[in-house]
C-alpha cells in the first residue's frame, strides 16, 4: 500500500480536535488546546484511512493528505 504525507494548513485550522479524535495516532493537540500538532507527517497501512477520514471531516479543511 503507498504512502502518504500528512500536511495541517495552522492559518486556517481552528483546533476543533475531530481530526486528534478520529486519528489519534495521527494528530494530537498541545496542552494548552490552541495548537494541532502532527504526530506522524508520513503514514501508511491503516493509518491512510484514519487521515483521509480526518481530512474529510475537517470543519475548515486544513487537513491535506497526498498519497506518494
Amino acid at each position: 500500500m503507498a504512502d502518504a504525507t500528512v500536511e495541517v494548513n495552522h492559518d486556517v485550522c481552528i483546533v476543533s480536535g475531530m481530526c486528534a479524535s478520529l486519528a489519534p495516532e495521527i494528530f494530537d493537540i498541545d496542552d494548552d488546546g490552541t495548537t494541532l500538532e502532527v504526530l506522524q507527517p508520513s503514514v501508511g497501512g491503516e493509518l491512510i484511512d484514519q487521515a483521509v477520514g480526518a481530512e474529510a471531516c475537517c470543519p475548515v479543511s486544513a487537513i491535506k493528505v497526498t498519497m506518494q
